[in-house]
This record gives structure tokens, sequence and C-alpha cells, in this order.
């Protein structure tokens, strides 16, 4: 059997046996993998450290004969331990991985990989919620191909107001809507800008709702449940 080492990232972790775990991992270059980690539970384990949320390590494991391969070591490289100091920041990234695990299909990983590190990155500092939130949703819709139609043609005119179709997944001119051309060119600027520089532009506390509310719909409509 081949010893691999790679990093990864807990997705999910479930009991097994008396004192087992199996874990699942996203990686940057295995994809989605799930491992067991023999004695885990026990208080004296050794690998107990390093497999916890909302950290990242690397991994020494063997590929077993069917599709869980034993984890020999792990190694935390990345401590993200301020999320789980504030209970929304924690509900946001659980509600991640949770998402990832659930749609990742098994031989994905290096950008859905990053999309967790990032979210991880920020979320342990002290960037508004919702810019993580809404960077983190648009680029997973866009990795999963569903990203919403943001072309310059559909908001080239003077309009200054727009509703959005949900079964075109385009922004429309409407005299009445409730979207601006601000909205849509901070959305513009999170398919290209990771959460700290957007945190840096001066957008207002409305876009951020309005954009916090829009984004979870679009999800549910291309069939994402968290």
């Amino acid at each position: 059997m081949n010893r691999i080492v790679t990093t990864g990232i807990v997705l999910r972790r479930i009991n097994y046996g008396e004192a087992d775990r199996i874990i699942t991992y996203i990686t940057p270059d295995m994809g989605k993998i799930s491992l067991i980690a023999k004695g885990t539970r026990k208080q004296k384990s050794k690998l107990a450290g390093s497999i916890e949320l909302f950290g990242e390590s690397q991994l020494t494991f063997m590929i077993g004969r069917g599709d869980i391969g034993n984890l020999m070591s792990a190694r935390l490289i990345s401590n993200y331990g301020n999320i789980v100091k504030d209970l929304s920041r924690t509900n946001v990234a659980y509600r991640a991985i949770k998402l990832i695990n659930k749609h990742l299909e098994s031989s994905s990983g290096g950008e859905f990989y990053e999309l967790v590190r990032e979210s991880y990155i920020d979320l342990n500092g002290i960037i508004d919620i919702r810019i993580i939130e809404i960077w983190f949703e648009l680029n997973f819709l866009a990795i999963t191909g569903h990203q919403p139609k943001l072309s310059v043609q559909s908001v080239s005119d003077n309009a200054m107001n727009f509703d959005f179709n949900m079964d075109s997944m385009e922004f429309t001119i409407s005299d009445n809507g409730k979207y601006t051309r601000n909205d849509i060119k901070f959305l513009r600027l999170a398919l290209s800008h990771k959460p700290i520089l957007l945190s840096q532009i001066q957008s207002s506390n409305s876009t951020l709702e309005r954009l916090s509310e829009l984004l979870p719909l679009v999800m549910r409509t291309n069939g994402f449940e968290y």
C-alpha cells in the first residue's frame, strides 16, 4: 500500500466503533477523501488535536482496500481558532463545509479547497461576515458553473434600478427594482477580489443587506441547500 502525504481541511467527522473516527477531508490535489483515524477518541490520542474543525493539516495516510484510507499522522499547519470564539462566525464556517461536503464530487478539490481555506482566514479576523458570505456563495456558484450573469451589456444603459430574474439568472432594468448599479458592481468585484480587499471598498450597508438576501435565493434556485 502506498503512503500519501497531502494537506487537508476537515469537512465531516463521525464516530466509528468504540474509539475511532471517520474523517472526511477536502484536499487540494486529491479531491474529497475519507480516512479512518484510529483511537482518536481516546484521551491520549496523538491525532486528536490535528483533526479538529476549522484547521488545516498535513496528512499522511495509506490507501485501504475500500473507499476509506487509514490516517497515519496529522500535523496542524494552520489553526483558525478565533472562529469558534464567535457563534455567528462559527455558524458561517460550519455551513460552508457542510455545503461543500454535500455537493462536492469526490474528484473535485483544488478550487473548493481554496474557497474553504480563504473563508477560514477571513472568518478568523474581523471582516464583516456578510462580505465573506457573499464572496463565498458567489464564487461557489462560479466554480460549479451557476454564476449569475453580470455582463456589462445587461447594465450598460443609464438605468439605476434593477430586478433579478431567477429564471435567466440575470439583472434586468426596472424603474422600481430593488437592486442598484453599485450592487452589481460589488458582485463583479467579488469574483476577482478576496474578502480582505472587498472590505476596503466603500460599500453601503444596504448593498450588503440586499446581496445577503439575494445570494442564498440564487443558491437554492440552483439546488444548493445548506
